[in-house]
């Protein structure tokens, strides 16, 4: 095997047996602490679980991050990314443990944004230069915000977050592969993201011993907000707009409607398409769905690098289809 396929291959290995390790300990910690996921009527579990398990992926995840950007010597240019997930990670610990306002939690999650985008410059931006600077600049910090939050809402039944990350990981390392695109930091975050969840999926597939809690939904949303945002500034919006394309539908469609019905969409609910066709025995056949879809859909935004129109029109049907199976499927 050569060494170009060996060394990605080792790293995954590496994160994958580090986050497992350090999941079954925290596992234990938090269940003698008491921070364990009561159920109620929004949640899709039938036993308390422990939550908190994020730290688990953080724990491979920063130091990795750090040594990378020591060993590429650029770890000032990335600094917004690693201070942003330590700020999410601090605020969602909070929310997790003791609660925190929405409003703090808001706050923090465009902090995060803002101070993320530093890491592209000044040169890059998402609307190729079609629009003024800053006006670029702040859809690109709301539109990860909204990435960060869609993410976190996304995570409400077992497996389905780590499995999306994985996928919009793979994705990326892939895209980047075929284009080009060079990138050693987030080259090696994608690695880390791919085995660090592959890790932690071990406890967290159905039924899961352990949960993420925001304090892994809500940095994950940013790692992989930043990862798209890393293609899309470099000219593939559209590949890096396919890749996470089933999340923005579920999640745009379903709070929409909850808006129109004057809900209060922050709040904890069981209306996702996702969560609806998990209910009444089908949770494992759902998260497969997903997997199967997000498979298609890294293949259409590699078709898309050289047809946009043709891989966006073909993704935009699978997850059509997608959709009307969950619907179908919660009936």
């Amino acid at each position: 095997m050569s060494e170009s396929l060996l060394s990605p291959l080792v790293i995954i290995s590496i994160s994958f047996l580090l986050c497992l390790g350090l999941t079954v300990g925290l596992r234990n910690v938090l269940v003698k602490r008491a921070l364990v996921d009561i159920p109620n009527e929004r949640s899709s579990h039938t036993v308390p679980v422990p939550r908190g398990g994020g730290l688990a992926i953080l724990a491979v995840l920063l130091p990795g991050m750090i040594l990378t950007g020591i060993l590429q010597g650029n770890l000032i240019t990335y600094a917004g990314i690693i201070v942003g997930v330590v700020v999410l990670a601090a605020v969602s610990w909070l929310d997790d443990s003791k609660g925190a306002s929405v409003r703090m939690r808001l706050s923090l999650h465009l902090f995060a944004a803002c101070i993320g985008t530093l890491a592209f410059g000044t040169d890059a931006t998402l609307f190729a230069g079609a629009l003024p600077f800053w006006l670029d600049r702040l859809l690109m910090i709301l539109g990860w915000t909204w990435f960060t939050n869609l993410y976190n809402f996304m995570d409400g039944i077992d497996g389905i977050t780590c499995a999306e990350t994985v996928a919009l990981a793979t994705g990326t390392c892939l895209l980047m592969t075929a284009t080009g695109i060079t990138d050693p930091f987030v080259s090696m975050l994608t690695l880390l993201l791919t085995g660090a969840c592959l890790g932690f999926l071990v406890l967290n597939w159905q039924p899961a011993k352990i949960f993420l809690g925001d304090v892994g939904s809500v940095p994950l949303g940013f790692l992989t907000g930043f990862i798209l945002l890393s293609l899309a500034v470099k000219g593939y919006f559209i590949p890096a707009l396919i890749l996470p394309l089933y999340y923005l539908a579920d999640s745009g469609i379903t709070i929409m409607k909850r808006a129109m019905r004057g809900e209060k969409v922050w709040e904890a609910h069981r209306q996702h398409f996702y969560q609806r066709a998990a209910q009444g025995g089908q949770h494992d056949k759902t998260v497969y769905l997903i997997v199967f879809a997000n498979v298609a859909l890294i293949s259409l935004s590699l078709t898309a690098v050289t047809n946009p129109q043709l891989g966006l029109g073909l993704a935009v049907a699978v997850v059509a289809i997608l959709l009307w199976k969950m619907h179908k499927t919660a009936q």
